[in-house]
């Protein structure tokens, strides 16, 4: 069928072309602003990672600072290296000048040469250090000298302390240590600085603690990062290491004094990690130090999940694979953010990160497109107004068609009487709603079920079949005869019409179709004309949901009364002729074979037993675990010479426990028939008395027991009666 624009449809398209127009518009409108907002908070972060880099480095470089004053005085000869007093005062006052220096050390060592592998070979006797302190234990109020140097053949350190500003007094009388002293010329801090290649170069440590403090508990132990450098004289002879230490928590101080906004609300947040990922300064002062190895890190108490996600951002491995700025975006909980990372100088790989939200600086920005977007859809619907009107008056009529069209395509065929507003749309409506008529009519007399095939396959039906796998049910009302001639012909239609109802209902809801009504019996089947995978179960559904239904209509004022109909069931699972029967001009869509008349057999069986719902073996072995059977007799049906194995569906498997257990207790006493123990069958049977198959069973042991059959008798029972 070839489509064809419609006046419709050709002026929804103008407007949605206009509206994509709009939307693109302020789609490039956005994206434009939020690219120039994105660029001028990267400036603003970029801004506030390079005011926490200056401050960083500004801070450590005190300590090359401190380094070169010394280098100029050791060279001048301001500070002699013969007299330890000389020494001590220029360290003094070196560490006395700044209060941000945890340490000033100098070594000293006559080197003589290299060894192989590069390292110095120092003369031992001339070997000596001193380093002036903070006392930790004074809260860094005095400043402490440390004199190591060698007497005879091991070395000896002396501590002595005094006020800054007792710089030129006498201090006073010096502390020796206990315990062995190590010789400073054999420390990495010596040996790496003196080492072939590395004279006249500045080398920076990572956090440590500082060595001075390693005779006290870590958390009294000062964090400090380390600048060392070897200095020598003119002619390249070298004159000793100097190592300057710097307390890392005035590094927690520079980066909290920087905000990337005015906003006292600000969102953004400054830190600071190594290349791994690790935390170098506190985020927070309750914030610890761990051990990572050979490096210290901060183990952050309550780390923001923000600044956590921010340190796993790729941004951080391209920041230290080209040792320069890099942004990025990440999401996390759906809402996106942006990170920088910047290196900073003089540190062993430490990078300034900055993190926060995205919408921070987007969110006014969406207002403003919200309110353009308002104007746009009030202006659209101006244009949309004036043009709906004219067009509606001209699509009201078709629409009607079309949904009356609709819903017969869905097999809806309730009346609606036309509503139209032009006499021709009336006409078109009068006539569907004569062939809604004619379908209603229809599906009382054919399965919906098959109507919707052959509809939706759009085939039309023939004579022939096809066998198919089907669950058939057989029921009939018992005594309905005896019951007829007691009731009015019309109370009785209309009774049977409830209990039609509620069967047909039952069989439906559980997948079955409903293939005829013969008198007051139902023919139904599963898996045809709709598949159905577990038809077996579903028609032991079907029969369960029809004896509590008609139970229900009993009790209804419905039945006005009259004494409730009791109804047998015949079900079985068999391969059997499914398709259209009848005459070429007159078609019934039904199910033929012996595994039909099996079926209805079944149900013939109750009278015979005293049961309500019968059951083949191959509907108990599909339907087994899913209900409760009891196993009844083995029955070759009229018409039949092969025996089966007849079963009663007892109910669901929440069925109350006694059935079970009578279920259970009556298939002993049937064993014991087959067994030819006549009398024991007997002795299980004495008991169920009320209960049918046992009253059936137990006249049947009676008769054999006292006329014993044959050798070659199997217990098969043959039906004589249908």
């Amino acid at each position: 069928m070839v489509r064809r624009l419609t006046l419709a449809r050709l002026f929804y398209l103008s407007l949605a072309a206009l509206a994509v127009l709009l939307g693109g518009l302020l789609f490039a409108l956005f994206e434009g602003s939020r690219h120039a907002i994105v660029d001028s908070s990267e400036v603003l972060r970029d801004s506030a990672s390079e005011r926490v880099k200056e401050r960083v480095e500004r801070y450590l470089g005190q300590a090359e600072t401190a380094v070169a004053a010394l280098e100029r005085n050791l060279r001048a000869g301001a500070c002699p290296l013969a007299a330890a007093d000389a020494i001590e005062s220029c360290l003094f006052a070196t560490a006395a000048e700044n209060p941000n220096l945890s340490e000033v050390t100098f070594t000293h060592a006559r080197r003589i040469g290299f060894g192989d592998d590069g390292e110095p070979r120092v003369a031992p006797e001339a070997t000596w250090q001193t380093s002036v302190f903070r006392d930790r234990t004074a809260g860094g109020a005095q400043l402490c000298t440390r004199r190591t140097e060698r007497e005879g053949e091991r070395f000896v350190a002396r501590v002595r302390c005094r006020q800054p500003e007792r710089v030129l007094l006498a201090a006073a009388e010096a502390r020796r240590i206990e315990g062995e002293i190590a010789d400073p010329a054999e420390h990495l801090t010596f040996t790496t600085l003196a080492s072939r290649g590395r004279s006249g170069r500045l080398i920076w440590t990572d956090l440590s603690y500082s060595e001075l403090d390693l005779d006290l508990p870590e958390p009294e132990r000062r964090v400090v990062v380390t600048v060392m450098k070897a200095i020598e004289d003119g002619a390249g002879g070298l004159l000793g290491v100097a190592r300057i230490g710097l307390l890392a928590r005035q590094i927690d101080d520079e980066i909290a004094a920087i905000r990337v906004n005015a906003d006292p609300a600000d969102p953004f947040r400054l830190f600071v990690c190594d290349a791994h990922g690790r935390l170098v300064a506190r985020t927070s002062p309750a914030d610890r130090l761990e051990d990572t190895g050979d490096d210290l890190r901060i183990a952050a108490a309550g780390l923001s999940p923000v600044i956590a996600r921010a340190m796993e951002a790729p941004e951080l491995a391209s920041a230290a694979a080209s040792s320069s700025l890099a942004h990025g975006r990440f999401v996390m909980d759906g809402e996106p953010y942006v990170v920088s990372f910047r290196p900073l100088a003089r540190t062993q790989g430490w990078f300034v990160g900055v993190v926060g939200p995205e919408d921070y600086y987007l969110s006014s920005l969406r207002g403003t497109l919200r309110g353009l977007l308002a104007l746009t859809i009030a202006v659209m619907a101006i244009v949309l107004a004036g043009g709906v009107l004219t067009l509606r008056a001209l699509q009201r009529g078709l629409t009607l068609i079309t949904r009356e069209a609709d819903r017969m395509h869905a097999f809806d065929f309730t009346p609606s009487p036309p509503r139209a507003e032009f006499g021709d749309v009336a006409t078109v409506l009068a006539s569907v709603e004569q062939a809604k008529t004619a379908m209603r009519a229809m599906r009382k007399y054919v399965p919906v079920d098959l109507v919707r095939h052959l509809y939706e396959a759009n085939h039309e039906p023939e004579l022939g079949g096809r066998l198919e796998d089907v669950s058939l049910l057989f029921t009939d009302i018992f005594d309905f005869t005896t019951i007829a001639e007691t009731i009015e012909s019309d109370r009785l239609a209309l009774l049977l019409g409830h209990y039609f109802a509620a069967m047909t209902a039952a069989i439906q809801d559980a997948d079955g179709t409903v293939d005829k009504y013969i008198g007051d019996a139902v023919m139904a089947l599963w898996n045809a004309p709709r598949a159905c995978p577990d038809h077996a179960i579903k028609a032991c559904e079907a029969a369960l949901a029809c004896v509590a239904r008609t139970e229900a209509l009993f009790a209804s004022p419905a039945w006005e009364g009259f004494t409730p109909l009791v109804t047998r069931f015949g079900i079985h699972r068999d391969r059997v002729m499914v398709g259209h029967f009848g005459a070429p001009d007159r078609l019934s869509f039904t199910a033929i074979g012996d595994g039909v008349n099996l079926a209805a057999r079944l149900e013939g069986l109750n009278k015979q037993y005293g049961t309500t719902i019968l059951v083949s073996e191959t509907i108990e072995r599909a339907a087994n675990g899913q209900f409760a059977f009891r196993r009844i007799d083995r029955v070759a049906v009229k018409g039949k010479a092969v025996a089966a194995w007849v079963y009663e569906l007892i109910g669901a498997l929440d069925v109350s426990p006694e059935r079970v257990a009578a279920a259970r207790h009556y298939e002993r006493a049937l064993d014991a028939y087959f067994a030819r123990d006549f009398a024991g069958a007997l002795a299980l049977l004495a008991e169920a008395q009320g209960d049918g198959p046992s009253r059936v069973l137990a006249e049947r042991c009676r008769l054999l027991h006292e006329a014993p059959p044959p050798l070659d008798w199997d217990g098969t029972f043959v039906a004589k009666a249908k």
